[in-house]
């Protein structure tokens, strides 16, 4: 025999309890929250600038890092998973137009996210 169980969606109260506007949190956690999206921001700028300037550095990023420990690669991806997402599609061989849209997509999702003041 069957039984049937219905489950209800918890409130977004309980499910978001910790996602608070930026107005609400307390100063240490805005301090908090402005340092990451400056962090995120200039990675992001410094990013930018050398695809607009000097494409070949993102690959030599690319190259040293691939060079390095299996551990200090996996550090480098949990700490900058955004940017190296991107340095990974730039150094594809997919056809240039893709790769620019798939890069400048990937930073303005990545700085939009840490924007403090959604």
């Amino acid at each position: 025999m069957e039984t049937a169980t219905t489950t209800t969606a918890p409130s977004a109260e309980t499910t978001i309890a910790a996602a608070r506007s930026f107005a609400e949190q307390t100063p240490g956690e805005q301090l908090f929250s402005l340092a990451v999206f400056g962090i995120g921001a200039l990675v992001s700028g410094a990013f930018l600038y050398y695809l607009i300037t000097d494409p070949a550095r993102l690959t030599e990023a690319w190259t040293w890092t691939r060079s390095l420990p299996l551990l200090a690669q996996g550090v480098i991806w949990l700490l900058f998973l955004p940017w190296m997402i991107c340095l990974w599609i730039w150094t594809l061989p997919w056809a240039m137009p893709i790769r620019l849209v798939l890069v400048i997509a990937a930073l303005a999702w990545t700085t939009w996210l840490l924007f403090p003041w959604k």
